[in-house]
């Protein structure tokens, strides 16, 4: 386990579950928390906060083209693959405040991944960075933080999300086309063009989530958490060629911060 802390911030990092945030503290509270039971069984992807590489959400069929003839991966949410190859797997420890992960053989070309963990004060970043240093191949990452509703049991958080687009899904979840309406509520959806970084409110604090994020995932259809997941491409990429091309000497980095700041007490009255 890794921990850090600075000033009444803290984080715990858990190498061995999937390379999972387990833990975001400030002062007392519990900003991380937990979507329930997991569909297909994958609980390892309903808490914490953890990395979604080389592909973000479902992959169409577990099989995508790359470089003129197709490939697949482990359907684990079948017929689809789900989240990518390095939740499920323990990372190893590579610094004070890093982990990294080999590819396994369920794909295809090799290749790394590796996390750093910044905590100051008032702001948590997550890099992440996937390397090949032997072959070309395509990859997209995400962050999946479950946020908590309520600290302490106290009233529901509020967040202001402002999507531009919305990707209209088939009843597998594999994006079709793009909306310009935001659709019903509870979301389960994906987006794009977001207008400005998510802002999640409880009543002690504010929270930012910022990233130079092409794409959002936004789910708030659980009882005790919802997620505001920044993607560095969508949702099936690998098979609409909206990836990066990774290869030696060229790795694709990504990163999410999350910054709090205290509400004042007469901010607290009115949320």
């Amino acid at each position: 386990m890794i921990e850090l802390t600075a000033g009444n911030a803290a984080i715990l990092v858990d190498p061995a579950d999937g390379g999972r945030l387990t833990s975001l503290r400030v002062g007392d509270a519990e900003l991380l928390g937990a979507g329930g039971p997991g569909p297909g069984g994958l609980d390892q992807i309903m808490h914490g906060s953890f990395l979604m590489a080389p592909f973000v959400g479902r992959l169409e069929g577990a099989r995508f083209t790359f470089a003129g003839r197709e490939w697949t991966v482990p359907a684990n949410l079948a017929p689809h693959a789900l989240h990518g190859l390095v939740f499920d797997r323990p990372w190893t420890v590579d610094g004070p405040a890093a982990i990294g992960i080999e590819l396994d053989e369920r794909w295809p070309f090799g290749g790394a991944v590796r996390q750093e963990f910044e905590l100051t004060r008032d702001a948590l970043t997550v890099h992440a960075t996937v390397t090949n240093e032997r072959r070309a191949m395509p990859a997209i990452v995400g962050f999946h933080p479950w946020f908590t509703r309520r600290i302490d049991g106290g009233p529901e958080f509020t967040y202001r999300f402002e999507p531009g687009l919305r990707y209209v899904c088939d009843e597998d979840g594999i994006p079709r086309h793009l909306s310009a309406s935001t659709g019903p509520r509870p979301w389960d959806d994906s987006f794009t063009a977001v207008a400005s970084p998510p802002v999640l409110r409880w009543p002690a604090l504010d929270l930012t989530v910022t990233s130079a994020a092409s794409h959002w995932i936004v789910c708030e259809t659980k009882a005790d958490a919802v997620c505001v997941e920044p993607l560095s491409g969508p949702v099936n990429g690998l098979n609409t060629n909206h990836y990066q091309v990774v290869e030696p000497g060229a790795p694709l980095r990504f990163s999410m911060t999350l910054r709090w700041t205290a509400r004042q007490p007469t901010d607290r009255k009115t949320t």
